[in-house]
């Protein structure tokens, strides 16, 4: 990647970050397949979940049945260990249980609780079966979840806390908690128990998100986690919805999983199982509220199979085909009455995301309403360079400035528009200095560095700017964290060939475009840049492209998978117009193996499928302007220098 100080890094990052959050989506003509894990009861459908999951386990996580304190802070042990999540009574294994164990040839059983909950008859008989136990209990439940958050990971850098109090926050966060393996803390409404002040003061945490409102979480219990973000809603299925929109860059899109909110079982169980499909569980009632039947809604139009953790006596065939709504085939001719958006305009902030939701007047609609997804709505957006919006109308703002959102029904017969209005109100003055120092490897795969904000009189303005404003990548495989509170951020490596090499942090602020870089072999120790918002120059109508070239000499391939490259434009007097050109609307990159997005001098490469640039060579780059038949051709090499090497 580029690590240069040059606003072209900036679409770069902000492509990146608007492509993890809103992945491109094909349409789907034909309605997903609905499949039912259940049994007769939770426990036959806990095994039913680890049937069709897992045709062999060397691990199980076995939880109590009948009560959900010690089992809601299990669910990340399942990802750690590639295990389903299976269900017992207190004094005996329920035979189901027993024969999943025999069927999927378990060698090692964890057992979550103390013998006050699940008695020690059942761990005798789990060893009468030739199968290993490990208990894993705590003086009570939020000791319980402390002891499970110990056995994810010593290190988190992120963590979950939800109310003990009752379960269906900790169901919402399960799926995603397994995916990323981050641990799910137990609290009270307004004290934090001995035991969770002692974890929290012996970790490193970048991120605290805490689910629910001060009623549920009082400011005094949360004001005592790192780095704390809430995550809000009305009540528990609001909830369940916003977490999984706000980690919706870390699902995929091929499948639904739906569980009832109105118990604990099929969903703690089920969040293994959709942890494996890298999905969110959706939690529903027999009356769904319309913020649920919305996410449904969306996410089922690009989806393959749906899944229901529970008999019909738990979910009725009823209520999931209530969720449906009305799912019109794209090839079919629509003709609605009216098309309408929830909101009429919107203000969000460079970086900031926001979800618009359109409903349908439709006279062949069995329920009401019905809900815009990809199969019966487009979306458009006036100033793409201002505010993107997806497939399903999620709005992501790049730049300060206006954009109308267009929403339109595919037989193109009726429309409405939402007005954005994206702001940058960190930015005090016309220009910033950002810098960056004082890199410092504090574990053999963890290293830390120093960066501040300072406005254009020299104050400290770091605390104020969301880490989600500042872009940080690394030369190397590995993660980058933020904390603005402290104005420190930490890298995590991923690959350990990486470990002893040099490295080059690169920081770009992407609300003015500044770039800064600081290598580990760097004599000074510190770097900063000083620059004002973005403004791109308007080319006059005369302006032709006269050369487009491939700048780097090779592609620098990240840890994603995506490739990066570097060119640059010049018009008929020689003149370098890459920046003014933002998006070469005109100008056509492509090759054999990957789709190439150009903007800002910045070429991404995402790779077809089943090819992996890592593996290859080299790679050859063509372009060619349709309005001047210009064009060029590079060969560039499979790149492992560092960014700055790349210019």
């Amino acid at each position: 990647m580029s690590s240069k100080k040059r606003n072209t890094s900036v679409f770069l990052l902000i492509t990146m970050i608007f492509t993890l959050s809103f992945p491109a989506l094909a349409f789907a003509n034909t309605s997903p397949t609905l499949t039912r894990l259940a049994g007769f009861d939770r426990y036959e459908t806990a095994s039913q979940i680890a049937k069709s999951g897992w045709s062999q386990s060397d691990y199980a996580i076995l939880a109590f049945g009948e009560n959900y304190p010690d089992a809601l802070s299990s669910a990340p042990l399942a990802k750690k260990y590639n295990a389903p999540i299976l269900l017992t009574n207190s004094n005996s294994l329920p035979n189901t249980t027993k024969q999943t164990l025999i069927d999927l040839h378990v060698k090692n059983v964890i057992i979550i609780g103390g013998t006050g909950v699940i008695y020690a008859s059942v761990e005798s008989e789990l060893e009468s079966m030739g199968v290993n136990t490990t208990r894993i209990f705590g003086n009570d439940k939020y000791d319980t979840a402390i002891k499970v958050a110990q056995q994810i990971t010593t290190a988190p850098s992120e963590l979950f806390v939800v109310t003990g109090e009752d379960y269906p926050d900790a169901l919402s966060v399960a799926s995603i908690a397994c995916i990323k393996e981050i641990p799910i803390i137990l609290v009270p409404n307004d004290s934090i128990p001995d035991s969770v002040v002692n974890y929290i003061s012996t970790i490193n945490v970048n991120k605290t998100y805490e689910i629910g409102y001060s009623d549920i979480i009082s400011d005094k219990v949360c004001n005592q986690f790192p780095n704390t973000e809430r995550i809000l809603g009305a009540d528990k299925y609001a909830r369940n919805i916003v977490v999984s929109q706000r980690f919706n860059s870390d699902f995929k899109s091929d499948s639904i999983c739906v569980a009832t909110g109105e118990g604990f079982a099929d969903a703690l169980t089920g969040a293994a199982y959709s942890a494996k499909l890298s999905e969110p569980i959706i939690l529903i009632n027999n009356d769904s509220p319309t913020s649920t039947k919305g996410y449904y809604h969306q996410r089922v139009s690009n989806t393959s199979n749906v899944y229901v953790f529970g008999g019909t006596g738990i979910i009725s065939d009823s209520v999931i085909q209530n969720l449906n709504i009305y799912n019109v085939p794209k090839e079919d001719t629509v003709s609605p009455m009216r098309v309408r958006l929830n909101k009429s305009s919107i203000t969000i902030n460079v970086g900031g995301v926001e979800t618009l939701m359109a409903t349908l007047d439709m006279s062949k609609a069995t329920v009401d309403p019905v809900y815009g997804n990809a199969n019966n709505v487009t979306w458009v957006s006036s100033n793409p360079d201002v505010a993107r919006v997806s497939l399903f109308g999620n709005i992501i703002g790049l730049n300060a400035g206006t954009a109308v959102i267009t929403v339109t029904t595919t037989d193109g017969s009726e429309k409405a528009t939402c007005e954005v209005t994206v702001s940058n109100p960190n930015f005090n003055g016309n220009q910033i200095t950002l810098s960056v120092s004082n890199y410092t490897k504090v574990e053999p795969t963890i290293a830390t560095f120093k960066y501040k904000i300072l406005d254009k009189v020299g104050t400290d303005i770091t605390r104020t700017i969301p880490a989600s404003q500042i872009g940080a990548v690394t030369s190397i495989r590995s993660s980058i964290s933020l904390d603005p509170s402290e104005g420190i951020g930490t890298i995590t490596y991923n690959s350990l060939p990486d470990i002893d090499k040099p490295i080059v942090i690169t920081l770009v602020d992407l609300a003015s475009g500044i770039t800064v870089s600081l290598s580990s072999t760097s004599n000074s120790g510190s770097s900063s840049a000083t620059g004002s918002p973005i403004s791109t120059p308007t080319l006059t109508e005369n302006v032709k492209i006269s050369k487009i070239e491939i700048t780097s000499p090779g592609l620098a391939v990240a840890s994603s998978g995506v490739g990066y490259a570097t060119y640059k434009i010049l018009d008929q007097n020689g003149n370098d117009i890459t920046s003014y050109l933002s998006r070469p609307n005109n100008i056509i990159f492509k090759n054999d193996v990957t789709t190439i997005n150009a903007g800002n001098g910045i070429l991404t490469l995402t790779p077809n499928t089943g090819i992996n640039l890592g593996e290859l060579n080299s790679i050859v780059i063509t372009a060619s302007d349709s309005a001047t038949g210009v064009s060029t051709s590079a060969t560039l090499t499979i790149d492992t220098r560092q960014p700055e090497q790349l210019h």
